[in-house]
Order: C-alpha cells, then structure tokens, then sequence
C-alpha cells in the first residue's frame, strides 16, 4: 500500500483504493469500483456549473488550475476542468501516469470508454505542468471527438513537474520538443491556417515558458531532422 506524508487536506478527506491512492472527485465508477481512468461525465457537468475542484470536489476561488501536457500548454486547449492548485500539483507529482515519464495508459477492461473531446494526443507526455489561471472559457471543437474543451486565460504561474518533483528545463524542452511534432502534423492536415496559427501561440508559448524551438514548424514540413 502506497503511503503519502503530508497530503493536502481536501485530498486527505478522498476514499483510497486498495493500493492506497486517494480516488480522484471525477473518477467514474466501473465493475462496481471507482476507476481512475475514466472519467464520470455528469462530474463534468457539475465541475463547470458549480465551479468545483476536478480532483477534490470542493468549491474554487478566484485561481484555478489546470493539470496540462505541453502540446496543451502551446494551444492553450485542454479536456479536463481546473482544480485547487493544491490539488493540481498534487496529481501532477502522484499520478501514475502523470508522474512517470516511462508509464504507459492501462486500457484493460475499457472498451467502450468514450475519448476525450477534440483531437487528443496519446502519449506520456514527461513533464507536465500546473497552469494557474483566473480564467477559461467552454467550447465545442470543430473537429475530433464531441464533447467540451477548455480554453486556459492568460496563466498567473506556471509550474513544471515530472518524476514526482519538479522539472528540470532540460525535462521540459525535451517534453516540448518530442510533442510538437505531433501537433504539426495535426495542423498540417487542417491547412495552410492551421500551421499559421501554431506558428503564433508557439511564439507565445516560448516567450512565456522562456524555451526556444526555432524553425521547428518549417523543418518539419520539410522533412528535416528536428
């Protein structure tokens, strides 16, 4: 059984599983049990409506803060509601998945889980970061899976984890730089405006991260190394 030191309050108030991991607000049930894996739509729902904490359950403040994956982070776009940012920094350091670069998704048993809406990314993505904001805004993508999405408001902090610590900027340059690939490539089946558009929140997600990635965008069309 898994033991935590110092788990922050609203976390420590959650059921655990047998292993002894805390089970998440949003964590549908499955065969009788709370599944992490999936998530419970009409959670969704009530999140945005009430304003609630994705993990804990409990009503926000004014901050609010989204556990993301690079490619989030540089189109602002994201498939799950915000959290406390206890909680969020929480999930990023302790999840399994989130907190392991190596983990893969365990799909077992779930073949009939609904995707997440928009065009997800399937991948570990290494380091993941806690985007705190005190906005967002709910739409509908025009391509991908239905569903919701959320666009994050300008972040107050942006914090990098991986390995259950913080990241260091050689993790996070790394994470970025395996991920965008992926993101050019989905762009580049949607058109020329597609492209152009990454072109520019990639600008300003280097000028906010403080990382660089030039010609990546170019170079790939083109079929160079990256």
């Amino acid at each position: 059984m898994k033991r935590f030191e110092n788990l922050p309050a609203r976390i420590a108030k959650l059921p655990q599983n047998e292993m002894g991991f805390p089970i998440p607000w949003f964590a549908a049930v499955v065969n009788g049990q709370r599944d992490f894996r999936v998530i419970d739509p009409r959670q969704m729902a009530i999140a945005v409506r009430r304003k609630l904490c994705w993990v804990c359950g409990e009503p926000m403040g004014r901050h609010m803060s989204f556990v993301i994956g690079p490619m989030c982070g540089v189109n602002r776009t994201i498939s799950d509601p915000p959290s406390h940012k206890e909680c969020a920094e929480f999930s990023a350091m302790n999840c399994p998945f989130l907190s392991r670069p190596l983990a893969k998704r365990r799909h077992d048993g779930l073949d009939d889980m609904k995707e997440a809406a928009g065009h997800g990314i399937k991948r570990n993505p290494g380091a993941v970061g806690v985007w705190t904001t005190l906005s967002y805004k709910t739409f509908k993508p025009q391509v991908g899976n239905p569903g919701i999405l959320f666009e994050l408001g300008e972040p107050e902090e942006l914090r990098w984890f991986a390995n259950g610590r913080v990241a260091t900027d050689d993790e996070v340059h790394a994470s970025v730089a395996s991920g965008l690939p992926l993101l050019i490539e989905m762009a580049a089946e949607e058109g020329p405006e597609a492209i152009q558009y990454l072109g520019v929140v990639l600008a300003k997600f280097e000028k906010l991260s403080g990382l660089s990635f030039p010609g990546i965008i170019s170079t790939y069309l083109t079929g160079g190394t990256i």
